[in-house]
C-alpha cells in the first residue's frame, strides 16, 4: 500500500489525467470544428442580434383575420360521456377476466364484447372508441388466452 501518497496528490494526478484525456479526444475528433471556431471572422459573441425574417403572405394564402371557431360540447355532456366510457372499460375488464377464468372460447368472448358495446352505443362515434379498443386488446393480452386484434375490434364496432 502506498502510504506516502496524499489524497491531494491523488486528486491532482487524476484531474490532470482527465484533462489530458479530454483535450486529446477533443483534438482528435473535433479538430475541424475547433479550427472553424477559432478562425471565423465574425465571432459569435460579437454578432449583432438579427430579428428573424418576416415572410409576407402570398396572394394564394388567405389572411387570418377571424379567430378560429371552437366547437365544444357542454361540460355536462362530456362528463356524462366520460363516465360511460369509464363504466364500459371497467365492465370490459371484468368480463375479459371472467372469460379467462371460466375458459370461454374466442367467439363467446367476442359475443360478450358485442353485447357490452351495444349497451354503450353512445360511445360508438367518439374518439374514445380507439382507447377502448386499445384497453380491450391489452387486457386480453394480459390474460394471454385470446389475442384480440384492433382490426377485429373495429369490425365489432361496425356490426353494432
Amino acid at each position: 500500500m502506498a502510504t506516502h501518497l496524499s489524497w491531494t496528490g491523488y486528486f491532482l494526478a487524476v484531474g490532470a489525467a482527465v484533462v489530458i484525456y479530454y483535450v486529446t479526444i477533443s483534438i482528435r475528433y473535433y479538430r475541424r470544428d475547433i479550427r472553424a471556431l477559432l478562425n471565423s471572422k465574425s465571432r459569435f459573441w460579437e454578432r449583432p442580434e438579427k430579428p428573424p425574417p418576416i415572410s409576407k403572405p402570398h396572394a394564394s394564402q388567405p389572411e387570418e383575420t377571424a379567430e378560429p371557431v371552437e366547437v365544444k360540447k357542454q361540460p355536462c355532456q362530456n362528463e356524462a360521456l366520460f363516465a360511460k366510457v369509464e363504466e364500459l372499460s371497467s365492465q370490459l375488464r371484468t368480463s375479459i377476466r371472467e372469460a379467462y377464468q371460466k375458459g370461454y372460447e374466442k367467439r363467446d368472448l367476442i359475443f360478450l364484447i358485442q353485447i357490452l358495446i351495444k349497451d354503450f352505443s353512445a360511445v360508438k362515434g367518439t374518439p374514445f372508441r380507439e382507447a377502448i379498443n386499445n384497453m380491450t386488446t391489452s387486457e386480453s393480452a394480459k390474460c394471454g388466452f385470446i389475442n384480440l386484434s384492433a382490426v377485429g375490434l373495429e369490425e365489432l364496432w361496425k356490426e353494432v
